[in-house]
C-alpha cells in the first residue's frame, strides 16, 4: 500500500505541474493577444523594398519620395479601435518618420527612380 501512495503521489505531482503550466501559458498568451498593439503586414511582390514612391491621395495631395512599409493589422474583431482605423497604409519618409494613412484615402502609388 505504501508503494501505491508513493507512485500515485509522484504521478499526481507531475500531472498537477503540467496542468498549472498549461494554465499559466494560456493566460500569458491571452494577455499578449489582449494587450498587443498592431502588426505591419508586408506584401511580397507588391512593391520593391526600399524603392521610393509617390502616393497620390483622394483629396488631391501627394506624398513625395516615401517608402511603402505595409498595412496595419490590429488583430481582427477583438481590437477596440474604430473600424476606419483598422487597415492603414504605413509609409516612411527619408528621415525615418513613419506616416499612417487610411488605406481607402490612397488613390494611387507611383514608383519613382529617385527622391525629387
Amino acid at each position: 500500500m505504501e508503494l501505491f501512495y508513493q507512485t500515485f503521489g509522484f504521478v499526481a505531482a507531475i500531472c498537477t505541474g503540467i496542468i498549472i503550466l498549461a494554465v499559466f501559458f494560456t493566460a500569458v498568451g491571452y494577455f499578449k493577444r489582449a494587450t498587443r498593439g498592431f502588426d505591419i503586414v508586408k506584401m511580397k511582390g507588391f512593391m520593391k523594398d526600399g524603392k521610393p514612391i509617390n502616393v497620390h491621395l483622394a483629396n488631391g495631395k501627394t506624398l513625395l519620395g516615401v517608402r511603402f512599409i505595409g498595412f496595419t493589422d490590429f488583430g481582427g474583431s477583438r481590437a477596440v479601435i474604430p473600424h476606419q482605423l483598422s487597415g492603414m497604409a504605413v509609409l516612411e519618409t527619408a528621415s525615418g518618420t513613419r506616416i499612417y494613412i487610411r488605406a481607402d484615402s490612397v488613390r494611387m502609388f507611383e514608383e519613382i527612380e529617385k527622391i525629387t
